[in-house]
């Protein structure tokens, strides 16, 4: 078995096809563990990935001890208009009352994900294989979203 640094450290990059290649830095240098299309997915491939290039159990690799690092995709960025195209796997009635619907969407580096605002919900996390970067929203969707927006920012000190 080898020795496992007190912090390991992975990091994600972001494919041309949307899709999230996995780097784990192992013994010989940063190795690419995996490919995946949801972020879902990237802290297991980036546990399974050390614990191969470590060669131990996955289970020798605690998570309090792996450091994910997802950077913003370059086809988002910070304010931009999209669209909830998806939930997920989730059946939940709070993830499925936004599908279709149009938001401003902020990058939450921590989460590796979208703080999305929606007129009339409110914001919540969406991961980036979840929106749609270039929607066509209508006069309506426009005005209803810049009004929530003015309603809902802080009074100017």
């Amino acid at each position: 078995m080898g020795d496992i640094p007190l912090r390991v450290r992975a990091r994600v990059r972001h494919e041309p096809d949307r899709s999230y290649a996995v780097l784990v830095e192992g013994p010989e240098g940063e190795v690419q563990v995996g490919v995946t299309r949801s972020t879902r997915e990237v802290r297991t491939l980036a546990r399974e990935g050390a614990a191969r290039l470590f060669d131990v159990p996955t289970d020798r690799i605690a998570e309090r001890h792996l450091d994910v690092e997802i950077p913003q995709p370059p086809y988002g960025r910070d304010g931009q208009w999209v669209r909830i195209v998806s939930a997920g796997a989730s059946t939940a009635a709070d993830d499925l009352a936004d599908l279709g619907v149009a938001g401003q969407a902020h990058w939450f580096g921590h989460e590796g994900a979208w703080f999305v605002t929606v007129a009339g919900s409110g914001t919540a996390i969406h991961p980036s294989e979840h929106l749609d970067f270039a929607p066509v929203l209508t006069a309506a969707e426009v005005a209803e979203l810049r009004s929530y927006l003015a309603r809902s920012a802080p009074p100017p000190s």
